[in-house]
């Protein structure tokens, strides 16, 4: 199961399940609020969603829209991932 951490706070996961995420919500508000989700690499883009709109329900900030065509998802890729692309 994909676990959603909010963005901007310190966590204490100890590594990633096989990926990192990024996904972006749209609050009520007209804010955005990101979320980053450990889950394997292959996981589906509904479950991305779901996680970080279920973790975000459950903290003090205001509502975000369920729809998941306004989430925006993407890998997040660490340092040396990027180092390896590099010419």
């Amino acid at each position: 199961m994909p676990q959603a951490v909010l963005c901007f706070t310190v966590d204490d996961m100890s590594a990633p399940v096989g990926g990192c995420w990024l996904v972006e919500l749209a609050g009520v508000d007209g804010r955005r609020y990101a979320y980053r989700v450990y889950a394997p690499s292959d996981a589906l883009p509904g479950d991305l969603f779901w996680s970080a709109l279920h973790h975000h329900d459950e903290g003090p900030l205001p509502r975000v829209l369920d729809l998941f065509d306004t989430a925006l998802i993407r890998p997040l890729r660490t340092l040396s991932e990027q180092a390896g692309d590099a010419p």
